[in-house]
């Protein structure tokens, strides 16, 4: 598995330094090569259960953009992506925040447009909340089995909810009846007996 490009000279070259760093975690922090292994799911599976030190591990080694230029910020994050997709990493915001040194509150924050309202911020914030979310659902799809700790991450970071059809004839949860229903429903409560006429 590759981490990079060859040149037309025959040269093999990363493209950004961030994938130089996650071949060298896996190389000389985890030790792991690809040819040592039976399967190239259980050397990505090796990976990822190393994600939350191989991110740090980049982290320390990266010159973390300000907050000020979201455009780097958005090719950070798509290379943050495509490093998960490789190696079955679910990506995250927080974690993402934790790889370019920014608080996940300043992401909700730009999202809910609590701060640098009418810049580009917010919207970039919720195209990364999408594509998280997204791989989540996407992993959700494609397993076999339930994963509980899965759908509850659906639900609460990314909104995601189930939601029962509404039967045919309700309206805002309520059953719709013709008067003639609600009369036969309630004749036995609406009949009074008889009443005896006073002798005079």
């Amino acid at each position: 598995m590759k981490n990079t490009t060859t040149t037309v000279q025959g040269i093999e070259v990363y493209e950004n330094k961030i994938w130089q760093l996650v071949d060298e975690y896996i190389n000389t922090v985890l030790c792991i090569h690809q040819e040592d292994y039976d399967s190239i799911e259980k050397y990505k599976k090796d990976i990822a259960d190393n994600r939350i030190d191989m991110f740090f591990y980049i982290s320390d080694r990266i010159e973390k953009p300000g907050n000020d230029d979201i455009d780097l910020l958005d090719k950070i994050f798509n290379i943050y992506i495509r490093v998960c997709g490789r190696y079955g990493i679910s990506p995250t915001l927080q974690m993402f925040g934790i790889m370019v040194g920014i608080n996940g509150m300043t992401f909700t924050d730009w999202m809910n447009g609590d701060y640098r309202r009418g810049t580009a911020h917010g919207m970039t914030v919720k195209k990364w909340k999408e594509t998280c979310g997204a791989f989540a659902l996407d992993k959700l799809h494609n397993q076999t089995g339930t994963n509980a700790n899965l759908i509850f991450a659906c639900k609460v970071a990314y909104g995601m909810a189930e939601t029962a059809p509404v039967p045919a004839g309700q309206q805002n949860g309520i059953p719709q009846q013709s008067a003639q229903q609600i009369a036969d429903r309630y004749k036995d409560a609406l009949e009074f007996p008889e009443m005896e006429r006073p002798k005079l």
